[in-house]
């Protein structure tokens, strides 16, 4: 399977780095060493996440994979890509994340 990043999923990442660089860089660099191996494992194992149950209802079977206990890889698996369409941080408002789908 190929992993592709859609630039929201990007957005999401970076502002979660720059987020928490601004108090501890060290802690920052390895949260987002934690999101790349996470998601590199989907290559191998496109469904071993869950169904969002947010996302029930979208035309899309999106997916949470959970990293650190606070955030959700969101994606999608389209013929032989995995789509990483959001990153959510499992803390806020399942509204607030859900329009990050959007």
């Amino acid at each position: 399977m190929k992993i592709k990043f859609l630039i929201a999923a990007e957005e999401h990442l970076e502002d979660i780095y720059n987020s928490i660089a601004g108090t501890n860089e060290h802690a920052a660099v390895r949260l987002y060493n934690d999101f790349l191996d996470e998601i590199d494992r989907l290559r191998d194992f496109p469904l071993m996440a869950a169904v969002e149950p947010v996302l029930i209802n979208e035309p899309q079977i999106f997916r949470g994979l959970i990293v650190k206990h606070n955030y959700k890889v969101i994606y999608y698996i389209k013929g032989d890509t995995v789509y990483i369409a959001a990153i959510w941080d499992c803390r806020q408002d399942p509204k607030t994340n859900r329009k990050k789908i959007k």
